[in-house]
């Protein structure tokens, strides 16, 4: 078999993700074990898990938690209304970024929405059988993932697609991706240094882009943030505008020059 160069992995990698949701290491892991053949490394990762689920026998607890909150229309998921009423009894602020963490653990596919086999798996595996101990969980997973680059960054990456709204989405929108961004960035102490620049950086997206944002460099500006204005604030001496980064960033840099906001 030819030799997968890494761009191609690269995509391969991102597709996988795409249809699985699992991590970054997972989706490695199975196309190394199929020798980088998409189709059957998600064939075999879907086979893997309908036979988990199937062996996992779930607690009445759960399921009688899940159906307190389910929705009248369609039994296999919480809908808007029950999504709050559950956040309420975990007593959880839904514009909170716990909000978030609850529901990037039990892999809701988009805003509002939980999944019935998500959400009886997930809690079953760690054998909590109550809201008070579901409370509790999320709010230490909460301290570990701002703590954790790897676990963090998954975080920030599952939250572009929670966020599309419409099968086939691919931009957000930029009032919701500033939202978003400071939900995510304030709340971790490694980017409390760059809060100035990363302020300018919300109000150029405001005031002069005022588009969507791609999946692409929605993942592109958390490395930005990350690599550079948290690496130095001040000056952004690690920005090079040789390097491949989404042609808002170098407008970014371009709008601070112009506005006397970046030393030349």
């Amino acid at each position: 078999m030819p030799k997968i160069s890494s761009n191609s992995r690269s995509s391969l990698k991102e597709q996988f993700i795409n249809v699985t949701g699992v991590s970054p290491a997972s989706a490695t892991k199975w196309l190394d074990k199929y020798n980088g053949s998409l189709e059957n490394s998600i064939n075999a990762y879907l086979e893997y898990e309908h036979n988990k689920s199937k062996q996992v026998t779930i607690d009445n607890r759960l399921v009688a938690i899940f159906d307190r909150y389910k929705d009248q229309d369609n039994e296999d998921i919480i809908g808007i209304e029950g999504t709050l009423k559950y956040l309420e009894d975990l007593e959880f602020d839904a514009e909170d970024i716990i909000s978030l963490i609850l529901a990037y653990y039990l892999q809701a596919p988009s805003m509002g929405v939980f999944s019935r086999e998500p959400f009886l798996r997930n809690w079953q595996e760690r054998k909590v059988f109550d809201i008070p101990t579901m409370s509790r969980f999320i709010a230490n997973l909460k301290n570990e993932i701002l703590n954790n680059q790897d676990m963090y960054r998954d975080l920030y990456n599952y939250t572009f697609g929670f966020l599309m709204e419409v099968p086939g989405q691919r931009l957000l929108p930029s009032e919701t991706a500033v939202d978003y961004w400071k939900l995510l960035l304030y709340n971790n102490a490694a980017f409390e240094g760059a809060k100035t620049r990363l302020d300018q950086w919300f109000e150029f997206v405001l005031s002069e882009y005022k588009r969507g944002f791609s999946k692409d460099t929605w993942q592109m500006f958390y490395l930005f943030a990350r690599d550079v204005i948290t690496a130095d604030p001040e000056s952004l001496s690690g920005y090079d505008e040789m390097s491949a980064w989404p042609s808002v960033i170098d407008e970014y840099i371009e709008y601070l020059k112009e506005n006397g906001l970046l030393p030349e």
